[in-house]
């Protein structure tokens, strides 16, 4: 008798267990249904940051419910096809304003490219042409065709000076940046530092901020330092380089948004059918 009624009462523990499992599954059912229809309210309100976060609280909070899951997944990647469609419409919207204008920049600049070693072109203002200033320091500055700003230090001596930096002083101010080097010698002794984008950006920007100032130029090595002064004319080069290198890379930044852009729009409409 004992046994039977022991047998009984864990039935009845295994049935109440089974009872509040089953309460408990339907709150959270009703709980992730309620993230998920607010998530779709705020889609449709386009705000679409606040119904990410919903969909995110579905999974965090409730990761047993798999078909609500699948539903706010199905939401997320909604979320995404529109997101991507308004950032295509407005980056060639932008594209359409910015490419005129490079076109008009473009006037003042010669394009090169050496088609044996070289993958891209580039874009340097006339004065600053290599051909032009073969045995001489000076400060060349250009765009490439695939959107890249560089510098080049250029350091013409007698004696190699082991180029390491760059160094431009004006009103009290000082930018140095090192680079990359390279030396070879033809009746005397050439030297190229290199800088690309951003420290390229950071020495055109100095220009741009001292045209009216004597820019002091020092080539940095290993030996007594070469010192030159920017002219007039190699400022207002550099200055047009530098507005031209920013408008390349806004360029560039929006090309990108617009390529990943289009493939999430392909990517989910391909899904779709």
């Amino acid at each position: 008798m004992m046994i039977r009624t022991s047998r009984h009462i864990a039935l009845l523990l295994c049935l109440l267990c089974l009872g509040l499992v089953a309460c408990t599954s339907r709150k959270d059912e009703r709980a992730a249904q309620a993230l998920v229809d607010n998530a779709s309210s705020l889609v449709e309100q386009q705000r679409y940051e606040a119904a990410l976060r919903q969909i995110d609280s579905v999974h965090v909070l409730y990761p047993k419910q798999v078909a609500r899951r699948r539903q706010a997944k199905a939401l997320r990647d909604s979320i995404v096809y529109l997101q991507s469609k308004q950032t295509l419409a407005y980056s060639d919207s932008l594209l359409e304003i910015l490419l005129p204008q490079a076109d008009e920049l473009l006037k003042a600049f010669r394009y090169e490219k050496a088609d044996a070693y070289e993958d891209h072109g580039h874009y340097v203002y006339r004065s600053l042409q290599t051909g032009w200033n073969t045995n001489r320091c000076f400060l060349q500055a250009y765009v490439t065709d695939d959107r890249h700003t560089f510098i080049k230090s250029y350091y013409y001596g007698s004696k190699q000076a082991h180029q390491e930096a760059v160094r431009l002083e004006a009103d009290g101010q000082m930018v140095e940046l090192r680079g990359d080097n390279h030396a070879f010698e033809v009746e005397g002794w050439h030297e190229i530092l290199t800088l690309e984008d951003d420290p390229a950006i950071e020495v055109l920007n100095f220009v741009s901020s001292h045209m009216k100032d004597k820019i002091k130029v020092s080539v940095m090595g290993n030996r007594p330092e070469a010192v030159y002064y920017l002219t007039d004319n190699e400022k207002e080069a550099l200055d047009k380089t530098y507005a031209l290198g920013l408008l390349m890379r806004d360029i560039a930044q929006l090309e990108a948004y617009s390529r990943t852009a289009a493939k999430r729009i392909e990517h989910y409409e391909n899904k779709q059918q």
